[in-house]
């Protein structure tokens, strides 16, 4: 996977796939973790800009990443160590970013942080769970989403298939314009 530069001035570990002309989806997350997903995305006839997660990428660093690449609006995905960047990019760059698909994740602020650290995400956002704690967080980080809030809930177990075209459905639905 190719190294693309950060404005913070690292290399951030990039892979982009699927149709040039196609509605892009930004995924925060490990491109292993990922592969299956892609594959599914790609047949929906979706691009996938997988850039791989790391502590030091700030929401300046992963716009400069998408200005690079030339994409200048995208659905934003997050899972795992992604997702806290991810509620941040949803909540200050409504220009560059449609909706919000994110694993298990809540608004920064549900989780007790204090301030307006993490401001409200205004676009439309999707929330899958795979537990009754992940449920409870989602729903109590609801009230800092203005855009249309739709919770998904698990209906197998994660590392199953049916879970890869559960995720591949809901970033689907919310890549649509309609």
């Amino acid at each position: 996977m190719p190294i693309i530069p950060t404005v913070d001035g690292f290399g951030a570990t990039v892979d982009v796939s699927g149709p040039d002309d196609a509605t892009t989806v930004v995924m925060l997350a490990t491109k292993p973790a990922t592969s299956a997903l892609c594959e599914l995305l790609h047949t929906a006839s979706l691009r996938t800009v997988v850039i791989e997660a790391d502590d030091r990428l700030t929401v300046n660093s992963v716009v400069g990443i998408l200005d690079t690449l030339g994409v200048k609006w995208a659905l934003l995905f997050a899972d795992g160590g992604g997702g806290e960047l991810a509620w941040r990019l949803a909540a200050t760059r409504l220009d560059r970013f449609t909706a919000l698909v994110a694993i298990d994740g809540s608004h920064p602020r549900a989780e007790g942080e204090s301030g307006d650290a993490c401001p409200p995400v205004e676009i439309n956002t999707t929330v899958v769970v795979t537990s009754a704690d992940a449920r409870a967080r989602a729903q109590a980080g609801q009230r800092f989403i203005y855009g249309e809030f739709r919770l998904s809930e698990l209906v197998g177990r994660r590392s199953a298939e049916e879970f890869t075209a559960q995720v591949a459905n809901e970033i689907v639905l919310r890549s649509s314009t309609w």
